[in-house]
């Protein structure tokens, strides 16, 4: 896993360090309109708790990766797929963190991506994903990956103060 280099036409995807942490990436993890459908929003990030993530998937099969810019190598964001090898099952976690590349597609290779690589490289059977139900921008990457829906947790967080649905989506290797 340290040395995987996944390709695709606009971004690659390697394994997320230490000098990834910057910043810029922190800022990104305390801008409320980034994570403002994620559960990092009720988080403070400093550089020690990015560290201490990236940590915590030492000695562990779970991935994260870094997204960046195929040719210049600038970082847009990070994905997270958490595996549970007993079950052949994976939970795939994104963020985008460049605004600027937001509506371009990246999110959605990145996704694809990964989703492809579990697949063929982890053996997985089953992929899943979830949302809240107003982040139209993931539900559209999990609907154009060709997930189903799979289950909602109906008013099962607080968004600004209003309970707000999680949707879950899933796709089975078996249906690529």
């Amino acid at each position: 896993m340290k040395n995987i280099v996944i390709d695709g036409g606009i971004v690659s995807l390697r394994p997320f360090q230490e000098a990834d942490i910057s910043n810029t990436f922190v800022s990104w993890l305390n801008d409320e309109e980034i994570v403002k459908y994620s559960s990092q929003r009720f988080l403070n990030h400093t550089c020690e708790s990015c560290f201490d993530y990236l940590k915590s998937f030492s000695n562990t099969q779970n991935m994260y990766l870094a997204i960046e810019d195929k040719v210049t190598k600038e970082l847009y964001g990070s994905i997270t797929a958490y595996i549970h090898d007993k079950h052949g099952t994976a939970d795939i976690g994104l963020m985008v963190g460049n605004k600027n590349i937001w509506g371009k597609g990246v999110g959605f290779e990145a996704w694809m991506l990964v989703m492809d690589f579990l697949f063929k490289q982890y053996n997985i059977r089953k992929v899943t994903g979830g949302t809240l139900r107003s982040n139209y921008g993931m539900i559209r990457i999990m609907e154009k990956a060709a997930m189903t829906h799979e289950a909602t947790k109906e008013k099962h967080e607080l968004l600004n103060g209003h309970p707000e649905d999680i949707l879950y989506f899933c796709k089975f290797y078996s249906d690529r």
